[in-house]
């Protein structure tokens, strides 16, 4: 494993705390539910949020350090019971290195009626047969149970998955990725569930958003949506810099 200077662990945590503070920002934040985690690259533990704290409370120095392999915590405090969901994908994934799950309206409002994701506007190209229906429901993450077993088996190749009667799961190879995905996917529920309630849903060509999910698949795209919404929040909430 990578022994990563204090340099990129700073930088690494500074980016998930303004994570927390993005999907707040975005009205992904739902009181003490809901949960966001990363680590370096094939590392063997993560950084989450302390438990019982809002997105809006994540401060650096409130940051759990949760080992992978044992689940054990590394520091004093505590972490959502959920997070034991977040230790399997990692073990599981290789090439994921940020969680995040919420509770938006839209895309928990397409999960309840067992729709999954439809191509019909340029914000769902990322999802493009990369997004799951989970059309399972058992119960609350909590401490392996909650249908850990069967939602780490559904990933495989997807970006996200859509819990039937509950929320959402983004995954991403890095922190930004996982961001951005989030909010674009429950702007993209929104706008379908708008259509759908004004009438058919036209999808677009298979060629279309193909080309269209190739270029907004780019790290550097995300990385500059990132940078957007940084901004924005810290506009929104000017302590924030100082949780950093």
């Amino acid at each position: 494993m990578e022994i990563l200077s204090n340099d990129t662990i700073k930088r690494i945590k500074q980016k998930l705390v303004l994570g927390f503070h993005i999907l707040d920002n975005e009205g992904q934040g739902s009181d003490i539910a809901g949960h966001i985690s990363t680590r370096a690259p094939k590392s063997d533990y993560f950084w989450t949020n302390q438990f019982p704290l809002g997105f809006d409370e994540a401060e650096i120095n409130k940051l759990e350090n949760v080992s992978i392999k044992t689940n054990q915590f590394d520091i004093y405090g505590s972490v959502s019971p959920a997070l034991g969901l977040h230790c399997e994908i990692y073990k599981t994934y290789e090439n994921i290195n940020a969680i995040i799950h919420t509770h938006p309206i839209y895309a928990a409002a397409l999960g309840i009626i067992g729709k999954n994701l439809e191509p019909i506007d340029q914000q769902a190209a990322p999802f493009f047969e990369s997004i799951k229906l989970f059309d399972e429901h058992h119960g609350v993450f909590n401490n392996g149970e909650g249908g850990t077993k069967e939602i780490v088996s559904a990933i495989k190749n997807n970006k996200a998955i859509l819990l039937k009667n509950h929320g959402i799961l983004v995954f991403g190879e890095y922190i930004e990725e996982a961001i951005v995905g989030a909010i674009t996917l429950e702007k993209a529920a929104k706008i379908q569930i708008i259509s759908m309630a004004a009438g058919k849903l036209e999808k677009i060509p298979d060629e279309s958003i193909r080309q269209a999910k190739k270029f907004l698949d780019q790290q550097e795209v995300f990385k500059w949506k990132f940078n957007y919404f940084a901004r924005r929040a810290m506009r929104a909430n000017q302590n924030i810099k100082n949780m950093l």
